[in-house]
């Protein structure tokens, strides 16, 4: 599918890999929805960034853990239309299991579960309607690979690899849907020594956000791929 001329919801969409996807789709040609939740700034700062490469852009306020602001964004970003879903807003922070509680789960679940299948079952149902669309998700390489520690984190985000091939089969053959398994991209904003997690790369060093936009520029623009997950993680799944 060619991307310029299209329009983009993306979640998350106004900082770290949300951001470079937002920017990199813009530069395509195509017109961005940019949802946010508490990063305003950042997003009205953005939204004058992308509308300076000559397309529209829009942005969508919402809590993704109220299930009232999740079916909103879906009727509007709808009444806008949407040819591109990047189900991206992520939350990470550490549970261990011995704290760990339901309101993390809930949390988890609701931005990592609830908000990506209730969006992708919206907006995908109106991609299969006009016979073309692109799904792709953010999962992690965690869901594959998971650490201690981050047990909520992790299995919500599991759920939403088995999301991406469900889906997939939910909208074949109209509606292509596949995720990304992003390693080592970008250093959390806590995290004190930086060095740590790429002693368990293969390629030693943080991969920059633009490495997640070539994946999903590729989920976009192929005609031949659904249902499946590419690894961005600089050799985190096979060290």
């Amino acid at each position: 599918m060619e991307i310029k001329g299209k329009t983009a919801l993306i979640t998350g969409g106004s900082k770290r890999i949300g951001r470079a996807i937002t920017i990199g789709l813009a530069k395509e040609g195509c017109n961005v929805i940019i949802h946010y939740h508490s990063s305003e700034r950042e997003a009205q700062e953005l939204k004058t960034l992308v509308e300076s490469f000559g397309v529209r852009s829009y942005l969508l306020k919402a809590d993704l853990t109220k299930e009232e602001d999740i079916v909103r964004i879906a009727e509007e970003s709808v009444n806008i239309g949407v040819d591109i879903l990047i189900n991206n807003a992520s939350l990470y922070y550490k549970t261990p299991l011995d704290t760990a509680t339901f309101k993390d789960l809930n949390i988890f679940y609701s931005i990592h579960v609830k908000a990506p299948f209730y969006l992708s079952k919206v907006i995908g149902k109106k991609m299969y309607e006009k016979k073309e669309g692109r799904i792709v998700n953010i999962v992690d390489y965690s869901a594959i690979l998971p650490y201690p520690d981050y047990t909520p984190y992790t299995v919500s985000k599991g759920a939403l690899l088995t999301m991406t091939k469900a889906f997939a089969k939910e909208f074949a053959p109209y509606v292509l849907v596949n995720g990304i398994l992003p390693g080592p991209i970008v250093s959390p904003e806590d995290l004190q020594d930086k060095e740590i997690p790429l002693k368990k790369t293969l390629l030693k060093r943080w991969g920059g956000e633009q490495e997640v936009f070539k994946a999903v520029k590729y989920l976009i623009e192929t005609d031949f791929t659904t249902g499946s997950l590419i690894p961005v993680e600089g050799g985190r799944l096979i060290f």
